[in-house]
């Protein structure tokens, strides 16, 4: 790798960070939408368990989808592609209006942190091709 297209350590931490949020929010749907009946007594899932039963299947299916496109706009970024920003930026600003959508709420931790990585991912745009 030469100097020029170098990744930058803040990218890195970032891009880490993500993947594992991309990954833990698609393995904890999946549960859900697997095995929402044997877990509804399990009180740490009922956020998830609620979102089940505002928005269904469909809702899930969605959640999932978004994951997947963070995961993949993050991938692209990791890569110093800058269309991997705008895949991330999209993918989680509508992961925030589809509960909405859905009618399971919104999360102001949600829309901060997004906000924050979103920003903090732009700090690095002009080091991606």
């Amino acid at each position: 790798m030469s100097e020029t297209s170098q990744r930058p350590t803040l990218l890195t931490v970032l891009c880490i960070l993500s993947f594992i949020s991309a990954g833990i929010t698609a393995l904890f749907v999946l549960l859900v939408l697997v095995a929402a009946g044997a877990l509804a007594s399990n009180a740490a899932l009922a956020p998830y368990l609620s979102q089940v039963a505002a928005g269904g299947t469909i809702y899930m299916i969605l959640t999932i989808v978004l994951a997947g496109a963070s995961f993949y706009g993050v991938l692209q970024m990791w890569k110093l592609k800058k269309l991997g920003f705008f895949i991330y930026a999209g993918a989680n600003v509508v992961a925030l209006i589809v509960p909405l959508i859905f009618g399971a709420g919104f999360s102001i931790v949600g829309a901060g942190l997004t906000a924050l990585f979103v920003g903090l991912y732009y700090m690095n745009v002009k080091s991606m091709t």
